[in-house]
């Protein structure tokens, strides 16, 4: 390595050559010292030698830099934060290499002065015999000095800056220690010194932190040189401005959720009904977050991917660059590392990434939040998810602004973690229900017709086994304890419910002379019972399909085409409408996969009231497993708990056959039930 191997030539003149490539390269590849005093500096033109400064930084180099005081405003703040990692001895999402941060001019330029590779003064002109008012510091040096104290040194026109480098006509003259009779290269190398030790006739020369105290800098967004009789006009990167799409009209509830969140020092759950827009809802929050404070971190956590894509779509409509975080980490992690880091030092204004909830409690994601310095808000979709116990423990504090959304926010039978998350989050600060949602027409009407199927003699059998056993532990939940034994055995019994064997052949009575008239229909069956339905929907030659996670992305939006225009009667689904899969095209749906799980129950019935064209109701035919209702034989404490749980299903089934337009049919059909259970209470009875 040494400059002596390189063929230089006495003149660089841009007819002739490329000043980076031909020049500036080939010195910093073979050189351990760089000197430049230039009158205009930028981190483009530092970015356009990045090649040499690989080579540079790989040998320990070391670039010492005069320049005026004229610098642009993020180049002003990527210095000020490099040197405030630096006297911390370097922020640790700053310990990374130089391949790192090299296709980011700006963290480039705050990696090179965090790690001691380069060091800024500022000169000023200053006689106080000559007014100097209207004067620049103008002169254009350089010298590259190697192992052997070899060096090359060069003066001309060019300027530090993208202009100078590249776009503007310009030349330089250049000399070599090793030959030079006339000790150019040494008076050069002298200027230098005496300039960055301030010992220079009519300049001031101060370290760059001493020029931001006293104020003496002078942001520029449009580069001046020469008095501003030529330009040199750095590519800008704009700051991330998000805002409330032309086509978006908020509706007088979303403005009313936005402005309840904002006086609860934006923190607290929407409690809005599904399909009432609240992704919307929160990404104005945001853009309105954003407009007070300047500057935003954001975090939007969802518990699928592809509800990850769906906010991601939409982050983009309001002017987000978001930065999707899931799937493999190699895929996001450095990106992201490299926009917090931006974003901690005041390079960059706004940050958005989207991720699964999975990936937001792993550990890769944790230790990065934890470099958050600066505003912060946890956008939770679908928050209830994130209050089981696990994830409850990575709700860290470095959001200090929280939103939380969901129809349901409370947690089934888990009292501990809905008071987990109403305490990390806030409480509900804005509800708008299902009934009011209806009811102002912004989601559609319906009629409900509720069916009570009766296990067969085996699945009564274990049915009776599996509420002996939830009964011995039923108490846990009226204490307010959790018990992951509990929850499982509610599954497993609900599991048992949702695949009773009479759905089918109640299924095949109600579609009995009904399949020419089906259109725009949905099954929802549960895991394991897809196939069988799928075989009585055929075996009655209906053109159907199955949409299910086994179906690409790709192949289920080709499905809801098809279902969307009639050229599919039907669409047999498994848990679609629990993912946040939205059907708006749904005229009617049967439902064999009914679920005590409020979160469910809602979000099931919820989705097929979205409005659509040409779709004035919906009818919503809700098959319900039930115990033998002749069968009075219980064991005392087993019944007393299973009229607990019975209690808590009647009360979502009347709330829900009340705001139908059959409410009276429908509370008729669950009537026996209730009677039998003596809870007719639950239903507004005597």
């Amino acid at each position: 390595m040494s400059l002596r191997e390189l063929s230089l030539q006495s003149e660089y003149r841009s007819d002739g050559s490329n000043l980076v490539t031909d020049f500036y390269t080939p010195c910093l590849r073979n050189a351990i010292r760089y000197y430049r005093a230039v009158a205009y500096f930028t981190s483009n033109g530092l970015a356009l030698n990045v090649k040499g400064l690989s080579t540079f930084i790989r040998h320990g180099g070391q670039m010492s830099l005069v320049t005026g005081p004229k610098l642009m405003s993020d180049d002003i703040e990527a210095i000020q934060y490099g040197y405030k990692a630096r006297k911390q001895n370097l922020d640790s999402s700053l310990d990374c290499d130089f391949l790192q941060v090299s296709h980011d001019r700006l963290m480039l330029l705050t990696w090179l002065i965090a790690h001691g590779h380069l060091e800024i003064k500022i000169a000023f002109p200053s006689d106080s015999n000559t007014n100097y008012q209207h004067a620049v510091y103008h002169e254009k040096i350089g010298v590259f000095l190697d192992d052997d104290n070899n060096a090359v040194a060069f003066s001309g026109s060019s300027n530090e800056t993208v202009g100078g480098l590249l776009n503007n006509f310009e030349s330089i003259d250049v000399h070599w220690s090793w030959d030079d009779t006339q000790e150019r290269v040494q008076q050069k190398v002298d200027n230098f010194k005496k300039l960055w030790d301030n010992n220079t006739d009519k300049l001031d020369v101060v370290n760059f932190l001493s020029a931001v105290t006293e104020e003496l800098l002078i942001h520029q967004t449009v580069y001046e040189t020469e008095q501003a009789e030529t330009t040199d006009e750095p590519e800008i990167i704009e700051k991330t401005a998000p805002y409330l799409p032309k086509d978006i009209v908020l509706r007088g509830y979303q403005s009313e959720a936005i402005d309840a969140w904002f006086k609860n020092r934006c923190r607290g759950l929407w409690e809005m009904a599904t399909g009432t827009g609240k992704t919307i809802t929160a990404l104005s929050a945001l853009s309105k977050l954003k407009g007070e404070k300047g500057n935003l971190f954001v975090v939007i956590a969802c518990p699928y991917q592809h509800l990850v894509d769906q906010w991601y779509e939409e982050a983009v409509r309001f002017g987000f660059e978001p930065i999707l975080a899931y799937k493999s980490s190699a895929t996001w992690v450095n990106r992201l590392n490299t926009a917090l880091v931006r974003y901690n030092y005041g390079v960059r204004d706004v940050v958005c990434t989207i991720t699964t909830q999975t990936t937001f409690i792993n550990d890769t994601m944790q230790k990065l939040l934890s470099k958050l310095k600066r505003d912060a808000i946890l956008v939770a979709d679908e928050v209830h998810h994130l209050g089981a116990e696990q994830s409850g423990k990575r709700l860290t504090e470095v959001f200090n602004y929280r939103l939380g959304l969901s129809a349901t926010p409370n947690r089934w039978f888990d009292t501990p973690g809905t008071a987990a998350l109403r305490s990390y989050f806030g409480d509900t600060i804005y509800e708008f229900s299902l009934d009011k949602a209806i009811k102002q027409g912004y989601l559609c009407s319906y009629y409900y017709h509720p069916y009570l199927v009766e296990l067969t003699d085996s699945e009564f059998e274990e049915y009776e086994r599996l509420t002996e056993r939830i009964s011995k532990l039923y108490h846990l939940v009226e204490s307010g304890e959790t018990s992951e034994a509990l929850e499982r055995l509610l599954i497993k019994r609900a599991a048992l419910l949702n695949r009773a064997e009479n759905k089918l052949a109640k299924l095949a009575e109600l579609l009995f002379d009904k399949t020419d008239s089906l259109h725009h229909t949905l099954f929802y069956c549960a895991p394991g019972r897809v196939d069988s339905v799928l075989e009585l929907l055929t075996n009655l030659k209906l053109r159907i399909a199955k949409f299910t996670a086994e179906e690409s992305a790709a192949k289920r939006q080709e499905l809801l085409k098809m279902f969307a225009s009639g050229h599919l009667q039907a669409l047999v689904a498994m848990r679609c409408l629990d993912e946040g899969v939205d059907v708006p095209s749904t005229r009617t749906a049967y439902i064999l996969a009914s679920s005590s799980n409020p979160k469910e129950f809602i979000q099931r019935r919820g989705r097929i009231l979205r409005q659509s064209l040409g779709k004035e109701h919906a009818e919503i035919h809700d098959l319900i497993a039930v115990p033998p209702m002749d069968y009075q034989q219980y064991p005392t404490a087993t019944f007393a708990t299973e009229r607990k749980i019975v209690a808590r299903e009647l009360k979502r089934f009347s709330e829900f056959a009340g705001m139908a337009l059959n409410k009276f049919e429908a509370r008729d059909k669950i009537w026996e039930l209730a009677k039998y259970y003596n809870l007719l209470g639950a239903l507004g009875e005597a």
